[in-house]
């Protein structure tokens, strides 16, 4: 019998070979007869035998060596990933770190322009630090003083009595005061960076009480006017700041012909209303309006203190219904709101009188309003330009003058009775 090959250490040969083996050996075994050969067979293949378990042993453990390896190979492979992340978070983390520091300095940077602008545009009325401060606006700056706080005996809260100061030459007829109050800011610590500072001046704002009052209190020109600010505040303490905008919402200049100024007159009142103007004041009584046209005519009696005959005359400024009234138990807040709601129905006007003033008497006259009812001209704020007059004959003697009775560039036409 020819000897039988070596057995490859392949674990897959070594077992199939070791399957198919034993019923070659036994359909052999059942073919030979009993004796020495037999024997001698038998053993040598209980020797291949072992020597096939061996082999399979040798490669299960080679390919248990295999599987250790590699999975140690897999552990390697993880943990490189596992670092190769690591390096990839922080170098993240680093550039996020870096668009954070970016961005802190961009918000330091427009909330010192922000405070620069709004020191510059608003002002500030410290209680602890008196004396004037400057507001700007779009016509011009003005200066305000804090007066004092008192509490309000109407509507609760407190009263701030403030002093402008108006060095323009214009007359402030309504203005806005938008801002608010409460705890002056922090101060800036020692060492402390301006990222740092920018935010606790932030969560200082948001403690700010935010206010808006119109302000209906006329500011004459180159002079000094006191005015009242209601604030809804639950304390004097809570006021130790106080700062805001000016709006200003109605104004108009010193007439150009003269010195004259704004006068009220109300319709249907009772009695008469002084009316100024270049000359001196004149009184008017509205007496009836009437639709004429697209317009409606008032009807006046005006008297004349003068020595003089007024031929022709105007009258300029704005007229709007009846201002409301405050109610004994109206909170300032809502008055004023309604009171802005009227101020915005005023309209502009220009009146010519044509009729002849006499002197020192009531005389009758009418001009025409661009109004459809009655109920829109009530309330009129004007004054009265006189462009003609009549001197009355003095002594025998006569003459005429030209100008006006001021430096006004704006002349009349001066006419001599017979």
């Amino acid at each position: 019998m020819s000897p039988i090959s070596k057995v490859s250490p392949s674990a897959e040969t070594a077992s199939a070979r070791a399957a198919v083996l034993p019923v070659a050996l036994a359909l052999f075994l059942g073919a030979c007869n009993d004796g020495p050969s037999g024997r001698v067979l038998e053993h040598r293949i209980e020797r291949l035998q072992a020597e096939i378990e061996l082999q399979t042993k040798r490669a299960d453990a080679a390919l248990t060596a295999a599987e250790a390896a590699t999975s140690q190979l897999k552990q390697r492979l993880e943990e490189a990933e596992r670092k190769g992340q690591e390096a990839l978070d922080q170098s993240s983390a680093m550039a996020s770190g870096q668009d954070e520091r970016f961005e802190r300095l961009e918000k330091a940077i427009s909330s010192a322009l922000r405070m620069k602008e709004d020191s510059e545009g608003m002002a500030y009325l410290d209680t602890e630090n008196p004396g004037h401060r400057t507001v700007q606006t779009e016509h011009g700056t003005f200066l305000v003083r804090l007066e004092s706080i008192e509490p309000n005996p109407n509507g609760g809260g407190f009263l701030a009595r403030l002093n402008f100061g108006n060095p323009a030459g214009l007359t402030i007829q309504e203005f806005i005061l938008k801002g608010d109050f409460g705890q002056p800011p922090p101060p800036l610590k020692p060492g402390e960076s301006y990222g740092e500072y920018s935010a606790r001046l932030d969560e200082w704002q948001k403690t700010q009480t935010p206010f808006e009052e119109s302000i209906l209190t006329e500011l004459e020109p180159n002079a000094w006017t006191s005015a009242v600010l209601p604030l809804k505040a639950p304390s004097k303490e809570a006021l130790k700041l106080i700062r805001f905008a000016m709006i200003v919402r109605r104004a108009h200049l010193i007439n150009q012909e003269g010195k004259g100024e704004y006068s009220q007159i109300i319709a249907g009142g009772s009695g008469a209303n002084l009316v100024k103007s270049d000359y001196g004041p004149f009184l008017f009584n509205v007496q009836r309006r009437e639709p004429e046209g697209s317009g409606l005519r008032i009807y006046a009696m005006v008297g004349n203190p003068f020595g003089f005959a007024v031929n022709e005359s105007r009258l300029r400024g704005q007229f709007g219904p009846a201002p409301p009234k405050k109610m004994e138990t109206e909170s300032p807040v809502l008055f004023a709101e309604r009171m802005r709601a009227w101020s915005e129905q005023m309209r502009d006007f220009e009146a010519t009188i044509t009729e002849t003033i006499a002197p020192l008497s009531w005389s009758q006259v009418s001009f025409l309003m661009p109004a459809g009812s009655p109920e829109e001209v009530v309330y009129i704020r004007c004054m009265m330009n006189v462009d003609n007059i009549t001197l009355p004959r003095g002594g025998g003697a006569s003459g005429s003058s030209t100008g006006s009775p001021g430096a006004g560039s704006g002349g009349f036409g001066g006419t001599l009775a017979p």
